[in-house]
């Protein structure tokens, strides 16, 4: 029996996604760091001991480390919350979009997924894209969805129905909300864990679309300035959510009362945040400055710029695709959950987050025997 080759890129992808230098790689595992060096460049191979106490401190199987790199075509990676993030929090979930992709492109092999069906994307620069652009966009969303003029009951399913992914992953971090990119042909959006509110989730789902169906043309975010990048890409998706989730016309009509109690029974019909809906307010001018001032110190003085009234009852979306996908798989016998983890060697918690199912004990025989009595 042949020694699985042991592929470098592999050991920098499982340090990088745990948010780990290479300094902190060899304090956890008496590694040198040099020697980690050599290993992540390919001028030298971890084995045995070394390997497994590299493997351990990562918390991913040692057969990760001898797969090939990953194939999977991707486009940009857009970052909500970009000025917040950091360059290690982007690489660790981009690497968990990656896996995501791959995940994807997994399924695939047994399943078809729901076929593509969104309006054609903008191919403008960034610059050249208005707010009629966007408007436009978000009512030939509608449009095309059957979405109506009211509250989106439910964006999550109303993505995966139309063939976009949109995978939970193990990353927690406040500093970052959700990532999109194109792979498989197709868009695909992982969500942070960051216990966000339902509303909070709703929006950014809102947002990856914009970038998904404005930005196709931007081929890499780290090209443009933070001014452009702020002022630009996260100011036309934050407008397109707000189109999307609140069409002008009905908003206008609904809001009958422009206090803070207003706001609230808007906040419980649309099911967007207290400051999504004050901020689309403003924006369709329904409100003057001292209104508007004065609604911003309520929340911040109420201190709602975290938690809100109201983010108790409504509940959270999760996506459902990966864990159907999943449950069919397994309950015609294609595949077992040991057969995924041997496959894909991505670590367990990462795989329980993308599929939504516990992968505990997956390698035990779960049938009890059938016994009979003897006449």
């Amino acid at each position: 029996m042949t020694e699985a080759k042991f592929n470098p890129g592999q050991l920098k992808k499982a340090r990088l996604m745990r948010g780990y230098t290479m300094a902190d790689l060899a304090n956890m595992t008496s590694v040198s760091r040099q020697s980690i060096s050599k290993y992540e460049m390919g001028n030298s191979t971890p084995r045995g001991e070394n390997l497994f106490k590299l493997a351990s401190a990562l918390k991913f199987p040692i057969s990760f480390f001898s797969k090939p790199n990953s194939e999977v075509p991707m486009g940009a990676v857009f970052f909500r919350s970009q000025a917040a993030s950091t360059n290690k929090l982007r690489n660790m979930q981009t690497i968990r979009l990656d896996f995501a992709a791959e995940i994807v492109g997994y399924i695939s092999r047994f399943i078809k997924l729901p076929k593509l069906n969104i309006p054609t994307p903008l191919e403008k620069p960034v610059a050249a894209i208005t707010e009629e652009d966007i408007r436009q966009m978000a009512n030939s969303l509608r449009t095309l969805w059957a979405l109506g003029n009211g509250p989106i009951s439910d964006l999550t399913n109303a993505m995966e129905a139309n063939g976009i992914v949109v995978a939970e992953t193990s990353m927690h971090s406040n500093k970052m909300d959700a990532v999109s990119t194109w792979a498989n042909g197709r868009p695909l959006v992982a969500l942070t864990d960051n216990d966000e509110s339902a509303a909070r989730r709703r929006f950014n789902l809102a947002h990856e679309l914009g970038h998904i169906l404005l930005h196709s043309a931007v081929e890499n975010i780290f090209e443009l300035d933070s001014t452009k990048y702020k002022k630009g890409l996260e100011r036309q998706a934050h407008f397109f959510a707000s189109s999307l989730l609140l069409p002008d016309e009905s908003f206008s009509d609904f809001l009958l009362s422009t206090d803070i109690s207003g706001f609230l029974e808007a906040k419980k019909y649309w099911n967007v945040s207290l400051s999504a809906l004050i901020f689309k307010a403003n924006a369709l001018h329904l409100l003057n400055e001292n209104q508007y001032l004065y609604l911003q110190k309520k929340i911040s003085r109420n201190h709602w710029r975290k938690t809100e009234p109201f983010d108790d009852q409504q509940v959270k979306e999760h996506p459902e695709i990966f864990k159907s996908a999943l449950m069919m798989l397994l309950e015609a016998g294609i595949i077992s959950k040991s057969q995924i983890i041997s496959d894909l060697g991505f670590p367990e918690e990462e795989l329980e987050a993308i599929f939504g199912v516990s992968f505990k004990n997956s390698g035990k025989i779960s049938k009890k025997p059938v016994l009979k009595i003897l006449k």
